[in-house]
Protein backbone atom coordinates (compact mmCIF):
# COMPACT_ATOMS: atom_id res chain seq x y z
CA UNK A 1 0.00 0.00 0.00
CA UNK A 2 1.27 3.72 -1.20
CA UNK A 3 0.91 5.63 1.62
CA UNK A 4 1.74 9.54 2.28
CA UNK A 5 0.98 12.62 3.72
CA UNK A 6 0.49 15.88 2.48
CA UNK A 7 0.45 19.12 4.18
CA UNK A 8 -0.55 22.01 3.32
CA UNK A 9 0.43 25.69 4.47
CA UNK A 10 -1.48 28.58 2.92
CA UNK A 11 0.89 32.10 2.47
CA UNK A 12 -1.50 34.06 4.66
CA UNK A 13 -1.83 37.79 4.74
CA UNK A 14 1.24 40.27 5.94
CA UNK A 15 -0.16 42.50 8.29
CA UNK A 16 0.70 41.14 12.38
CA UNK A 17 -1.88 39.80 13.50
CA UNK A 18 -2.22 37.33 10.68
CA UNK A 19 1.42 36.75 10.95
CA UNK A 20 1.30 35.80 14.23
CA UNK A 21 -1.23 32.87 13.53
CA UNK A 22 0.79 32.03 10.24
CA UNK A 23 4.19 31.74 12.12
CA UNK A 24 1.90 29.07 15.09
CA UNK A 25 1.12 27.55 12.13
CA UNK A 26 4.50 27.03 10.94
CA UNK A 27 5.49 25.78 14.75
CA UNK A 28 2.65 23.40 14.62
CA UNK A 29 3.65 22.24 10.84
CA UNK A 30 6.90 21.40 12.23
CA UNK A 31 6.19 19.25 15.64
CA UNK A 32 3.62 17.16 13.04
CA UNK A 33 6.77 16.59 10.88
CA UNK A 34 8.86 15.35 13.21
CA UNK A 35 5.58 13.47 14.60
CA UNK A 36 5.41 11.72 11.02
CA UNK A 37 8.65 11.01 10.37
CA UNK A 38 9.26 9.50 14.18
CA UNK A 39 6.57 6.73 13.90
CA UNK A 40 6.02 5.80 10.25
CA UNK A 41 8.68 6.00 7.02
CA UNK A 42 5.78 7.16 4.77
CA UNK A 43 6.51 9.79 2.20
CA UNK A 44 6.44 13.29 3.46
CA UNK A 45 5.01 15.79 1.13
CA UNK A 46 4.75 19.53 2.22
CA UNK A 47 3.02 22.12 0.17
CA UNK A 48 3.16 25.78 0.08
CA UNK A 49 3.73 28.58 -1.50
CA UNK A 50 7.29 29.37 0.59
CA UNK A 51 9.36 27.53 2.11
CA UNK A 52 11.78 29.84 4.13
CA UNK A 53 10.64 29.28 7.19
CA UNK A 54 11.29 25.66 7.01
CA UNK A 55 14.76 24.86 9.51
CA UNK A 56 15.56 21.42 7.72
CA UNK A 57 14.40 19.56 4.33
CA UNK A 58 15.65 16.52 5.44
CA UNK A 59 13.16 13.78 3.89
CA UNK A 60 10.85 16.08 3.24
CA UNK A 61 9.73 16.60 -0.28
CA UNK A 62 8.15 20.27 -1.22
CA UNK A 63 6.18 21.33 -3.82
CA UNK A 64 5.86 24.62 -4.44
CA UNK A 65 2.32 25.57 -5.53
CA UNK A 66 1.84 26.81 -8.88
CA UNK A 67 2.20 30.83 -9.47
CA UNK A 68 -0.08 32.62 -11.26
CA UNK A 69 -2.86 30.14 -11.18
CA UNK A 70 -5.72 30.46 -8.92
CA UNK A 71 -6.03 27.93 -5.95
CA UNK A 72 -8.46 25.20 -5.32
CA UNK A 73 -8.10 22.85 -3.17
CA UNK A 74 -9.26 19.80 -4.22
CA UNK A 75 -7.21 19.97 -7.34
CA UNK A 76 -3.81 20.42 -5.62
CA UNK A 77 -4.06 17.26 -3.66
CA UNK A 78 -5.54 15.08 -6.83
CA UNK A 79 -2.66 16.35 -8.53
CA UNK A 80 -0.06 15.67 -5.19
CA UNK A 81 -1.90 12.26 -4.72
CA UNK A 82 -1.55 11.61 -8.17
CA UNK A 83 2.02 12.16 -9.21
CA UNK A 84 3.07 10.23 -5.80
CA UNK A 85 0.82 7.23 -6.81
CA UNK A 86 -0.89 7.61 -3.13
CA UNK A 87 -2.73 4.94 -2.38
CA UNK A 88 -3.44 5.85 0.90
CA UNK A 89 -3.11 9.98 2.30
CA UNK A 90 -3.41 11.86 5.29
CA UNK A 91 -4.03 14.96 4.66
CA UNK A 92 -3.01 18.05 6.97
CA UNK A 93 -4.19 21.51 6.90
CA UNK A 94 -1.74 24.55 8.38
CA UNK A 95 -2.08 24.23 12.08
CA UNK A 96 -4.54 21.23 12.09
CA UNK A 97 -3.99 18.72 14.85
CA UNK A 98 -1.70 20.91 17.49
CA UNK A 99 -3.04 18.36 19.96
CA UNK A 100 -2.05 15.32 18.11
CA UNK A 101 -0.12 13.33 19.98
CA UNK A 102 2.19 10.05 19.25
CA UNK A 103 -0.52 7.64 21.15
CA UNK A 104 -3.45 9.08 18.58
CA UNK A 105 -0.86 9.34 15.27
CA UNK A 106 0.03 5.13 16.17
CA UNK A 107 -3.94 4.91 15.89
CA UNK A 108 -4.70 6.42 13.20
CA UNK A 109 -1.47 4.49 11.59
CA UNK A 110 -3.13 1.28 12.53
CA UNK A 111 -6.14 1.98 11.53
CA UNK A 112 -5.00 2.91 8.25
CA UNK A 113 -2.77 -0.25 7.57
CA UNK A 114 -5.46 -2.54 9.12
CA UNK A 115 -7.21 -3.80 5.83
CA UNK A 116 -7.39 -2.26 2.06
CA UNK A 117 -10.98 -1.21 1.75
CA UNK A 118 -12.06 2.17 1.58
CA UNK A 119 -11.95 4.26 4.74
CA UNK A 120 -11.59 7.82 5.99
CA UNK A 121 -10.34 8.93 9.61
CA UNK A 122 -11.49 12.26 10.65
CA UNK A 123 -12.03 14.51 13.60
CA UNK A 124 -15.09 15.88 12.02
CA UNK A 125 -17.32 14.26 9.30
CA UNK A 126 -19.05 17.51 8.58
CA UNK A 127 -15.77 20.06 8.80
CA UNK A 128 -13.06 17.92 8.75
CA UNK A 129 -9.38 19.53 9.89
CA UNK A 130 -7.53 17.03 8.64
CA UNK A 131 -8.67 13.15 6.91
CA UNK A 132 -6.94 9.83 6.33
CA UNK A 133 -8.03 8.30 3.37
CA UNK A 134 -7.24 4.62 2.53
CA UNK A 135 -7.94 3.74 -1.54
CA UNK A 136 -7.88 7.53 -2.08
CA UNK A 137 -10.57 8.56 -5.42
CA UNK A 138 -8.21 10.94 -7.58
CA UNK A 139 -11.39 12.17 -9.67
CA UNK A 140 -13.92 12.58 -6.53
CA UNK A 141 -10.92 14.83 -4.61
CA UNK A 142 -10.36 16.93 -7.46
CA UNK A 143 -13.83 17.84 -7.15
CA UNK A 144 -13.69 19.13 -3.30
CA UNK A 145 -13.84 22.93 -3.25
CA UNK A 146 -12.58 23.21 0.68
CA UNK A 147 -10.16 20.96 2.87
CA UNK A 148 -13.58 21.22 5.32
CA UNK A 149 -15.50 19.50 3.29
CA UNK A 150 -12.83 16.64 1.97
CA UNK A 151 -14.57 14.04 4.39
CA UNK A 152 -18.10 14.77 4.23
CA UNK A 153 -17.82 15.12 0.14
CA UNK A 154 -16.08 11.59 -0.06
CA UNK A 155 -18.54 10.08 2.29
CA UNK A 156 -21.32 11.55 0.18
CA UNK A 157 -20.29 10.86 -3.14
CA UNK A 158 -17.74 8.35 -2.78
CA UNK A 159 -19.66 6.18 -0.15
CA UNK A 160 -16.22 5.87 2.23
CA UNK A 161 -17.18 4.67 5.84
CA UNK A 162 -16.10 7.64 8.21
CA UNK A 163 -14.26 6.81 11.51
CA UNK A 164 -13.99 9.46 14.23
CA UNK A 165 -10.55 9.51 15.74
CA UNK A 166 -10.81 10.47 19.08
CA UNK A 167 -14.33 10.78 19.90
CA UNK A 168 -13.52 10.83 23.39
CA UNK A 169 -10.68 13.27 23.50
CA UNK A 170 -12.68 16.39 21.55
CA UNK A 171 -10.31 18.30 21.97
CA UNK A 172 -8.06 17.18 19.90
CA UNK A 173 -10.21 18.98 16.77
CA UNK A 174 -8.99 22.10 17.94
CA UNK A 175 -6.40 23.60 15.45
CA UNK A 176 -4.85 26.80 14.61
CA UNK A 177 -7.12 29.48 13.13
CA UNK A 178 -7.60 32.58 15.22
CA UNK A 179 -5.30 34.43 17.94
CA UNK A 180 -7.40 32.87 20.74
CA UNK A 181 -6.39 29.53 19.77
CA UNK A 182 -3.16 30.48 20.40
CA UNK A 183 -4.03 32.03 23.79
CA UNK A 184 -5.67 28.63 24.94
CA UNK A 185 -2.81 26.75 23.57
CA UNK A 186 -0.20 28.45 25.18
CA UNK A 187 -1.82 27.51 28.37
CA UNK A 188 -2.68 23.59 27.55
CA UNK A 189 -0.45 20.92 29.10
CA UNK A 190 -0.20 18.73 25.72
CA UNK A 191 0.34 21.36 22.92
CA UNK A 192 3.28 20.20 21.16
CA UNK A 193 6.74 21.26 21.41
CA UNK A 194 8.16 23.77 18.76
CA UNK A 195 4.21 24.99 19.06
CA UNK A 196 4.73 25.52 22.89
CA UNK A 197 7.58 27.57 22.80
CA UNK A 198 7.08 30.31 20.04
CA UNK A 199 3.61 30.85 22.32
CA UNK A 200 5.78 31.23 25.27
CA UNK A 201 7.82 34.35 23.24
CA UNK A 202 4.76 36.20 22.51
CA UNK A 203 3.31 38.23 25.55
CA UNK A 204 0.48 39.54 23.18
CA UNK A 205 -1.47 36.83 23.90
CA UNK A 206 -1.79 37.96 26.95
CA UNK A 207 -3.82 40.50 26.23
CA UNK A 208 -6.45 37.85 25.80
CA UNK A 209 -8.13 37.62 29.60
CA UNK A 210 -8.27 33.48 29.29
CA UNK A 211 -6.46 33.70 32.89
CA UNK A 212 -9.55 35.32 33.91
CA UNK A 213 -12.24 33.15 32.18
CA UNK A 214 -10.28 30.46 33.50
CA UNK A 215 -10.44 31.62 37.25
CA UNK A 216 -14.72 32.23 36.74
CA UNK A 217 -15.01 28.74 35.02
CA UNK A 218 -13.20 27.42 38.50
CA UNK A 219 -15.38 29.31 40.88
CA UNK A 220 -18.39 27.55 41.76
CA UNK A 221 -21.91 29.40 41.29
CA UNK A 222 -20.22 31.59 39.04
CA UNK A 223 -22.33 32.57 35.81
CA UNK A 224 -20.66 31.97 32.38
CA UNK A 225 -22.26 33.15 29.36
CA UNK A 226 -21.14 31.57 25.88
CA UNK A 227 -22.35 33.46 22.66
CA UNK A 228 -21.99 32.33 19.08
CA UNK A 229 -22.34 28.85 17.45
CA UNK A 230 -22.71 26.83 20.15
CA UNK A 231 -22.97 22.80 19.92
CA UNK A 232 -24.96 20.92 22.31
CA UNK A 233 -22.11 18.68 22.55
CA UNK A 234 -19.61 21.15 23.86
CA UNK A 235 -22.02 22.79 26.31
CA UNK A 236 -22.16 19.56 27.74
CA UNK A 237 -18.74 19.21 28.15
CA UNK A 238 -18.00 22.14 29.76
CA UNK A 239 -21.04 21.63 32.27
CA UNK A 240 -19.19 18.30 32.97
CA UNK A 241 -16.65 20.06 34.63
CA UNK A 242 -17.50 22.97 36.01
CA UNK A 243 -20.09 23.83 38.91
CA UNK A 244 -21.10 26.94 37.10
CA UNK A 245 -24.33 28.11 35.88
CA UNK A 246 -23.91 28.28 32.54
CA UNK A 247 -25.70 30.95 29.76
CA UNK A 248 -25.74 30.06 26.04
CA UNK A 249 -27.18 32.17 23.08
CA UNK A 250 -26.57 29.84 20.15
CA UNK A 251 -27.07 31.29 16.57
CA UNK A 252 -26.27 30.95 13.33
CA UNK A 253 -24.81 27.84 13.34
CA UNK A 254 -23.57 26.55 9.67
CA UNK A 255 -23.54 30.26 8.68
CA UNK A 256 -20.48 28.86 6.02
CA UNK A 257 -21.21 25.52 4.66
CA UNK A 258 -24.75 26.64 4.45
CA UNK A 259 -23.51 29.77 2.53
CA UNK A 260 -25.30 32.46 4.10
CA UNK A 261 -22.58 34.47 4.77
CA UNK A 262 -20.95 34.02 1.64
CA UNK A 263 -24.59 36.21 0.36
CA UNK A 264 -25.00 38.79 3.48
CA UNK A 265 -27.77 36.69 5.00
CA UNK A 266 -26.57 36.46 8.46
CA UNK A 267 -29.10 37.68 11.14
CA UNK A 268 -28.25 37.60 14.86
CA UNK A 269 -31.12 38.74 17.75
CA UNK A 270 -27.82 39.78 19.89
CA UNK A 271 -26.49 41.78 16.95
CA UNK A 272 -29.96 43.66 16.88
CA UNK A 273 -29.44 44.08 20.29
CA UNK A 274 -26.20 45.46 20.00
CA UNK A 275 -26.73 47.83 17.16
CA UNK A 276 -30.17 48.91 19.68
CA UNK A 277 -28.14 49.92 23.14
CA UNK A 278 -24.27 50.76 21.71
CA UNK A 279 -21.52 49.07 21.90
CA UNK A 280 -20.51 49.64 26.01
CA UNK A 281 -24.41 49.22 27.20
CA UNK A 282 -24.51 46.33 25.71
CA UNK A 283 -21.43 44.37 27.42
CA UNK A 284 -22.70 45.93 30.71
CA UNK A 285 -25.79 44.20 29.65
CA UNK A 286 -23.65 40.95 29.30
CA UNK A 287 -22.21 41.87 32.55
CA UNK A 288 -24.92 42.33 34.72
CA UNK A 289 -26.34 38.73 33.76
CA UNK A 290 -22.91 36.57 33.68
CA UNK A 291 -19.39 36.71 35.65
CA UNK A 292 -17.90 36.19 31.99
CA UNK A 293 -18.50 35.88 28.54
CA UNK A 294 -17.05 33.25 25.55
CA UNK A 295 -17.91 35.21 22.58
CA UNK A 296 -17.60 33.92 19.39
CA UNK A 297 -17.86 37.26 17.69
CA UNK A 298 -17.75 36.57 14.30
CA UNK A 299 -21.52 35.93 14.23
CA UNK A 300 -21.59 39.85 15.70
CA UNK A 301 -19.45 40.94 12.83
CA UNK A 302 -20.86 39.41 10.16
CA UNK A 303 -24.24 40.65 10.43
CA UNK A 304 -22.90 44.01 10.28
CA UNK A 305 -19.70 43.61 7.58
CA UNK A 306 -17.62 40.49 6.12
CA UNK A 307 -13.95 42.09 7.80
CA UNK A 308 -10.59 40.84 6.74
CA UNK A 309 -8.98 38.27 8.66
CA UNK A 310 -6.38 40.17 9.69
CA UNK A 311 -8.77 42.95 11.37
CA UNK A 312 -10.81 39.95 13.15
CA UNK A 313 -7.33 38.87 14.24
CA UNK A 314 -6.88 42.21 15.60
CA UNK A 315 -10.32 42.41 17.39
CA UNK A 316 -9.19 39.23 19.15
CA UNK A 317 -6.14 40.73 20.29
CA UNK A 318 -7.86 44.02 21.75
CA UNK A 319 -5.87 45.66 19.43
CA UNK A 320 -7.05 48.99 18.01
CA UNK A 321 -8.52 48.69 14.28
CA UNK A 322 -9.21 51.07 11.43
CA UNK A 323 -12.65 50.18 10.98
CA UNK A 324 -15.03 52.35 13.23
CA UNK A 325 -17.37 49.81 14.17
CA UNK A 326 -15.18 47.29 15.06
CA UNK A 327 -12.78 49.38 17.02
CA UNK A 328 -15.49 50.38 19.16
CA UNK A 329 -16.94 46.61 19.70
CA UNK A 330 -13.16 45.52 20.58
CA UNK A 331 -12.61 48.47 23.17
CA UNK A 332 -16.30 48.03 24.93
CA UNK A 333 -15.37 44.67 24.80
CA UNK A 334 -12.01 45.00 26.29
CA UNK A 335 -13.28 47.72 29.04
CA UNK A 336 -16.03 45.70 29.86
CA UNK A 337 -16.37 45.12 33.91
CA UNK A 338 -15.99 41.16 33.25
CA UNK A 339 -13.68 38.94 31.08
CA UNK A 340 -14.93 38.81 27.70
CA UNK A 341 -12.76 35.75 25.45
CA UNK A 342 -13.42 36.92 22.11
CA UNK A 343 -12.74 34.30 19.08
CA UNK A 344 -13.83 32.77 16.01
CA UNK A 345 -16.07 29.43 15.81
CA UNK A 346 -13.67 27.44 17.30
CA UNK A 347 -13.82 29.64 20.82
CA UNK A 348 -17.08 27.83 21.31
CA UNK A 349 -15.96 24.76 19.79
CA UNK A 350 -12.55 22.86 19.33
CA UNK A 351 -11.42 25.96 21.86
CA UNK A 352 -13.68 25.32 24.71
CA UNK A 353 -13.61 21.68 24.24
CA UNK A 354 -9.84 21.99 25.04
CA UNK A 355 -10.51 24.98 27.97
CA UNK A 356 -12.90 21.61 29.29
CA UNK A 357 -9.90 19.78 29.07
CA UNK A 358 -7.63 21.70 31.40
CA UNK A 359 -10.44 22.26 33.75
CA UNK A 360 -11.45 18.52 33.92
CA UNK A 361 -7.38 17.37 34.46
Amino acid sequence: MSLGAVLMLGAGADLPPAQLVRRAQQAAALDLINLLQTLHPAQLILSSPDFSWLPSTDNVILETDPPGTMFHFGTRLADLVEKYQLETVLYFGGGSVPLLNADLMREIFADLLAEETPLILTNNRHSSDWAAIRKTNVPLIREVNRDNSLAWYLSEHGHYPVKIVAENRPAVHLDIDTPTDLAILRLHPETQPQLKHFLMQRPELEAIPLRAVLDTLRRDASQVMLIGRVSPQVWLALNRVTRCWIRVFAEERGMVASERLKQGQVRSLLADLYQLQGAEPFFATLASMADAVIMDSRVLMASHYQFLPEERFASDLFWRVSDPWLDEFTQAAKNAPIPVLLGGHSVVAGGLYAIAEMLGA
